[in-house]
């Protein structure tokens, strides 16, 4: 099948004046002027260095990357410290109906903002969980013939730019969404994102979302489309495609493959004094973005609002999460692309869509292109798991869509989220 592409956005923004962006930005703000801002990337396909392959665009030309400084032990930000999508993120206590309680100080979350009042972060009797809050935000990706794109706005600044991640189950935009600081620990039939505890483990699907509603409606499964959104601002700060390099490679060493054990998974609250991001170029301790602990290493995460029903990639905009994929809207079928049966490697050339980038060949390394693992099984409905590993340099911005919901063992756990309450 010959595969469409959408106007490159880049060429024409050279040539036509965007009055669609500051209509966005007018409405967005109640009449007020906004300015729109966007940050960009452009990614060659055909040039596999995983940095020379990235070329900043739009706002972001001329900014310098972010990265971790191993040897000083600091994270840098380059010239990513005051944008809105970083100033944006905090650490909070978040109730179970899904109201913020109150902020953490961002450099050690036993304290309130305040940085004298002790926190609940790691008090199980509290009504709620930690959570990394999330505001804002409008993300497009797409490609042309020779390149992928991924664009940030603070506005809707035309039709190709969603806000799925934190739109509400009802389609409702919020002002953003909540994510779990920790991988969640199972206390009293309840997932809770706390400090000092052992994640959670060997649970299907449907159980782990039967203990994260115990906390509230309002609660689920983090989204694809949360998942996404964090991998792509991460993508754009970094400029680069090797992720682990850049901000920490995870705890990926010390696993023995026992299904009724969890060797090598931390105990959660290891880096609550690290700050917003922080991580190590070993391969046995944690790494934290955007005050998220374990976004890759550990374990994998199991996410919801996206299936592959026997190689047909299925995302759901909005809505209530199910496991099966029923009333999603088809984004992908690997077959078009000579994709099937079970299939993986590190993965090379891929396809951008709205939802995110898929990969159609396998046959890169952990150096090169996308510098990341990929699983895929063509046979079943296949539920994501994301970011964990069990062997090395099998993780960052990992996807695997080779298991169902029905599968349970030690090295996957649950995310957690829940939209934000008000209207954006």
């Amino acid at each position: 099948m010959a595969r469409i592409y959408l106007a490159d956005k880049e060429t024409l923004d050279s040539t036509h004046a965007n009055t669609t962006a500051i209509l966005a930005a007018l409405e967005e703000s109640g009449g007020e002027h906004k300015k729109a801002v966007r940050y960009g990337i452009k990614i060659s396909k055909s040039d596999s260095g995983k940095k020379s392959r990235v070329t900043y665009l739009y706002d972001a030309v001329g900014m310098r990357p972010a990265a971790m400084n191993y040897t000083d032990g600091v994270f840098n930000y380059g010239s990513w410290g005051n944008v809105e999508f970083v100033k944006n993120n905090y650490p909070c206590m978040v109730k179970y109906g899904g109201t913020e309680d109150y902020k953490l100080l961002a450099t050690n979350y036993a304290l309130k903002a305040d940085g004298t009042t002790a926190s609940d972060v790691a008090n199980v009797d509290y009504a709620g969980n930690a959570m990394a809050a999330f505001k804002g935000g409008w993300l497009c990706q797409y490609e042309t013939a020779t390149d992928e794109y991924i664009i940030w706005s603070n506005v809707k600044y035309d039709d190709g730019y969603n806000a799925y991640h934190r739109t509400a189950p009802d389609g409702v935009i919020r002002e953003g969404f909540y994510r779990r600081i920790y991988t969640p620990a199972l206390l009293n039939n309840v997932a809770r994102s706390l400090s000092g505890q052992q994640p959670m483990a060997s649970k299907n699907a449907t159980q782990e979302r039967t203990y994260i509603k115990a906390n509230g409606d309002v609660w689920e499964h983090t989204s694809w489309w949360e998942w996404n959104y964090i991998i792509a601002l991460l993508k754009i700060m970094a400029k680069s495609e090797d992720l682990q390099e850049a901000y920490g490679n995870g705890n990926m060493s010390g696993y023995v493959n026992d299904s009724a054990q969890f060797y090598g998974v931390l105990a959660t609250g290891s880096m609550d004094d690290k700050g917003q991001f922080y991580g190590y170029n070993a391969g046995n301790k944690q790494v934290k973005v955007f005050h998220t602990e374990a976004m890759w290493g550990d374990q994998w995460e199991r996410i919801c609002q996206m299936v592959c029903d026997k190689g047909v990639v299925k995302v759901q905009p909005y809505g209530d999460c199910n496991l099966t994929g029923a009333g999603f809207e088809k984004v992908l079928d690997f077959a078009d692309y000579g994709v099937s049966g079970s299939v993986g490697g590190y993965m090379k050339d891929t396809v951008m869509t709205k939802a995110g980038r898929f990969p159609v060949t396998y046959t890169g390394s952990s150096s090169t292109y996308l510098c990341d693992y990929f699983w895929l099984n063509t046979g079943i409905v296949a539920v994501p798991l994301v970011g964990g590993c069990r062997s090395g340099l099998n993780c960052g911005a990992c996807v695997y869509l080779h298991y169902t919901a029905g599968n349970a063992i030690w090295y996957i756990a649950p995310g957690l989220s829940c939209k934000m309450p008000n209207a954006a």
